[in-house]
């Protein structure tokens, strides 16, 4: 399990709870695209008459409610399957380890791994949240070397992907690393809002190919993330808030990073961005996670000179 913060996990006794707003969600998704595919029908049907500017200005209203019924309903099914396994995993059904919701991502991605970036003004500046520990290293090298395809992502704001040569080709340092993991696959999509691209949702796969559908279905779950749980726009079907997004209740604040670079910028007289750099050059030469380098830099047990 990765990703959730203390006190965070609910143990099997409690999961029922969980599962229950899980389902709270699942049926208000479900009603929201019903209306938005009602409202999607009303707009084709005056498309057809009256002058072309209200046909033409009824058709593109028509397209937009159609896709927010397609957010919708991949918003309700994401979630649908992640309160089938978590009731499955409290009834003693399930795996060992209690699900995370980025698990239910990768299996509608078609992929065994995934892991969502949010990301602030300054890329150093990362929310993860990540279905499993290949997905997490994966995204710890990525934070360590400062490429991959999360970075090119969100700095070029386009999907990107990668399979077998061509991620030692695209990446020099990142593409041999996550190899070396058993990644020969990867996709990176943004996660985009009215506001801007807010982050990255990544897909891992051990194959050496990447069917087209891969990257199709990685854009939808990355537009239905972003618009029904991170950053809901305004949405004219909706009739309800229900709220408790299980993707927030396992995201990995990366505070004790940014902590550790204050402390070096100090130490070093250097920026923050440069001492990050620093922390991340130390965790790839020692092979370690860059948390825990930036904990052992705090405690005073670790020196980046």
């Amino acid at each position: 399990m990765v990703g959730v913060g203390p006190g965070s996990v609910p143990s099997p006794d409690d999961a029922a709870a969980v599962v229950a707003r899980l389902r709270e969600r699942v049926a208000e998704e479900q009603r929201r695209a019903a209306r938005a595919a009602e409202i999607a029908a009303r707009y084709e049907e005056q498309s057809a008459v009256g002058p072309d500017y209200l046909r033409s200005l009824n058709t593109r209203m028509a397209v937009l409610h159609w896709q927010m019924q397609a957010r919708h309903r991949m918003s309700a099914a994401l979630q649908e399957v992640h309160a089938i396994r978590m009731e499955a995993w409290a009834d003693g059904r399930g795996p060992a380890f209690r699900p995370v919701f980025m698990s239910a991502v990768a299996a509608a991605m078609g992929v065994g791994s995934a892991a969502a970036t949010l990301r602030g003004r300054r890329l150093a500046a990362v929310v993860t949240a990540a279905s499993d520990a290949l997905a997490r290293a994966a995204h710890d090298l990525e934070v360590a070397l400062g490429e991959g395809p999360a970075v090119t992502a969100m700095t070029a704001g386009v999907p990107v992907s990668a399979v077998g040569d061509s991620l030692p080709d695209r990446w020099p340092l990142y593409g041999p690393a996550v190899g070396e993991l058993g990644v020969r696959a990867v996709v990176a999509v943004p996660l985009r809002h009215a506001s801007g691209c807010i982050g990255t949702l990544c897909a891992y796969s051990p194959e050496p190919v990447l069917p087209d559908s891969v990257v199709a279905a990685a854009e939808r779950v990355a537009d239905a993330v972003t618009n029904t749980m991170l950053l809901p726009a305004p949405d004219p079907t909706a009739d309800g808030d229900v709220r408790d997004v299980p993707l927030l209740a396992e995201i990995d604040y990366q505070a004790i990073v940014h902590q550790a670079a204050g402390m070096a910028a100090v130490q070093f007289g250097c920026a923050i961005d440069d001492a990050e750099h620093l922390i991340r050059a130390r965790a790839f030469a020692d092979g370690r996670p860059v948390e825990e380098v930036a904990l052992s830099v705090l405690r005073r047990e670790t020196r980046l000179d």
